[in-house]
């Protein structure tokens, strides 16, 4: 038990804020490739969930013990985030039609979501986000970088971008879809 709760409650948290935006956008395109994401990052959230409780059990002594209900609150409240976004995500893996009146609500978004996979190819590769200047140029935000099993959480300007990386990004359609060519190498220039 290296984590300590703190940390472990802030990744539920961001584990189930991004389930919740990667379960709409799965929802919206059809996307079974987002959808598994949802799947992959529940099963994440359910192994800091238990290792939560691992700790609160161990220093659940006396005092402390009534101290710990509002920390098991609020993972229980991520976890019902998570459930939802799992649900909806289940919905596009096993080709369940979504009621045209919420799909029509969904599209009128102003934002969409998409996941890229950056290849050696990219321009990406061993640049930082704050090199990169996604959000100036192209009004799009990565919001999460899968590395291998770890998930960088809200990524800031120095965090550098690897060849392997799987790139969560959040803006306008148009340049979500740039920065899956980007991504892969097939577009050279921001």
């Amino acid at each position: 038990m290296q984590e300590n709760v703190k940390d472990l409650i802030e990744e539920v948290k961001n584990l189930s804020e991004l389930m919740l935006d990667l379960a709409y956008s799965s929802v919206l395109f059809e996307s079974k490739d987002i959808a598994k994401e949802v799947k992959l990052l529940h099963d994440r959230l359910e192994e800091m969930e238990e290792k939560i409780y691992l700790h609160l059990f161990a220093a659940s002594r006396g005092k402390l013990a009534k101290k710990m209900i509002s920390v098991i609150d609020i993972v229980e409240s991520a976890k019902w985030v998570a459930f939802a976004a799992k649900n909806m995500s289940n919905m596009v893996l096993e080709g369940s039609a979504l009621h045209p009146v919420i799909k029509e609500a969904l599209r009128e978004s102003d934002e969409s979501i998409t996941k890229a996979i950056v290849t050696k190819n990219s321009i990406f590769c061993s640049k930082t986000l704050g090199e990169l200047r996604l959000r100036t140029e192209m009004g799009i935000d990565i919001i999460a970088i899968r590395r291998g099993d770890k998930w960088i959480f809200d990524p800031k300007k120095p965090t550098e971008v690897k060849e392997g990386d799987i790139v969560i990004g959040v803006g306008p359609s148009y340049s979500c879809d740039k920065l899956r060519k980007l991504a892969i190498g097939k577009v050279k220039k921001i």
